[in-house]
């Protein structure tokens, strides 16, 4: 990901995303950052999907360990 700039209040972000499709141009504000309450269980489930990729954890026992042994702050 790179930042590619921002608008003059500060308020919005633009960057470039690699992702498998190609690179993408995305902006993003303030408010996208805020979480509705009807969305807790899908951000605690992305959450969770990026710790465990980025902790290169390969089966369930590790899973569930390292889960348990964290504080998640959302």
């Amino acid at each position: 990901m790179q930042i590619t700039g921002q608008c003059t209040s500060g308020g919005h972000i633009n960057f470039k995303v690699t992702t498998p499709k190609g690179i993408k141009d995305i902006t993003l504000n303030k408010s996208d950052f805020q979480i509705e309450p009807d969305e807790w269980e899908t951000t605690l489930v992305i959450v969770l999907r990026n710790f465990v990729k980025e902790s290169g954890l390969t089966n369930w026992t590790q899973i569930k360990t390292a889960i348990e042994g964290k504080v998640f702050k959302i």
